[in-house]
This record gives C-alpha cells, structure tokens and sequence, in this order.
C-alpha cells in the first residue's frame, strides 16, 4: 500500500543527522565509533562484525558526506517510498545497504579500512527512484555546472562513472564497489517489489 507521507525517509535523514551531531560535539568517541561500527572488509569475510553491515550506513565522515548523502535520500526517497510504501521502502533501504556492504567486502576482503556512509543504500533508492519515474527530471553536475536530466538518463550516466571506478582500479576514499553493488540490488528489489504492489491495489 502506497504512503500519504514518507516517514521513513525523513526518519532515516533525522537518525543520520543525530547520530553525525556526535561527531560534532565529541569527535574523539565518534572516531571511536567508527572504528567500532564502520565496516572492515576483511572482518566481514571472516563473518565478524556482521552488524557493521548496519551501523556502517549511519556514520558519515564530515558534513559534505553527510550533506550529499541526505540530499539525494530526501529527492529519491520520498517518491519511492511514497510509491512502494513505508515497509516495502524500509526493507529496500536496508537490503540495499547490507548487499552494497556485502558486495564491497568481497571485493576488498583484505582490506582493514573501515567504511562508513549511507551511499550504498542510497544508490539503491536512486535504482528504485529511475525504474519508478525515469522520466522525472534530476540535476547532474558536471563540473561546477548543473544539467537537468531524466531520471533514467541521470542515474544510468551516475552508474556508468561509478563502474568505471571500479573498473579502473584507482584506490581512493570512496567506496565504489559499495555504490555499484547497491544499485544492483535496488534494481532487482524494484523489479521484485513492484508486481507485489500492483496485486496490493486490485
């Protein structure tokens, strides 16, 4: 059943932006925090720390990481959830993060660097966001130049980046492999939940 108002999404924005306030006010126990709940690859192939796979999506390293992350979850994710409904969007949302993270892991399993972020979850919303209404327009930057886009062509464009990233090797501060693995899953659990939804409404 489809949502009135996507409490989720403002839910999950709040909860982020609580929990980043930490690392304002005490930023030694936020690094702590990170250390403890961010995501480390190689724990997780060793099936340790498997809540990380969680927690990892409500840590952010400073307010620009922050700031994109729930701007983009506030664009994409009200639509969606207002479309899918609040339940069927909370699972999304969080099966997107844990397979972004899963995915990520596997690709880096020697890797002990901690990752932290919503990105993962976030790209499966903007799967789900360009499946549902591709043809929605969204502002892409290029450069320090905005260009309106379909929603499709925008996230097709996003991807296509993000791949090449990956392909490419180039070890930076972002997890690519995470962005890429959830948008996968965004696509395959959009697929899968909107049949669902349409049997709902008969």
């Amino acid at each position: 059943m489809a949502s009135k108002v996507a409490v989720v999404t403002y839910l999950l924005i709040v909860v982020n932006i609580l929990v980043f306030i930490q690392s304002l006010t005490d930023p030694e126990y936020y690094n702590q925090l990170i250390i403890t709940y961010g995501l480390v690859p190689e724990q997780i192939m060793r099936g340790e720390n498997l809540l990380s796979l969680i927690t990892s999506m409500f840590l952010h390293a400073d307010i620009l990481h922050l700031g994109l992350n729930m701007l983009f979850l506030l664009i994409s994710g009200d639509a969606v959830e207002r479309e899918l409904g609040s339940s069927r969007f909370l699972a999304l949302y969080l099966a997107c993060g844990v397979i972004a993270g899963l995915f990520h892991s596997y690709l880096n399993s020697a890797s002990a660097i901690p990752t932290i972020g919503a990105s993962g979850a976030i790209f499966g919303v903007l799967a789900a966001f360009a499946i549902l209404f591709p043809f929605r327009w969204l502002l892409k930057l290029f450069g320090f130049i905005p260009i309106p886009l379909p929603a499709i062509l925008f996230v097709f464009i996003t991807i296509l980046i993000e791949t090449a990233y990956v392909s490419s090797g180039v070890v930076e501060s972002v997890a690519h492999t995470a962005h890429v693995g959830g948008f996968l899953a965004g696509v395959f659990l959009t697929l899968l939940f909107i049949p669902k939804k349409r049997v709902t409404q008969k």
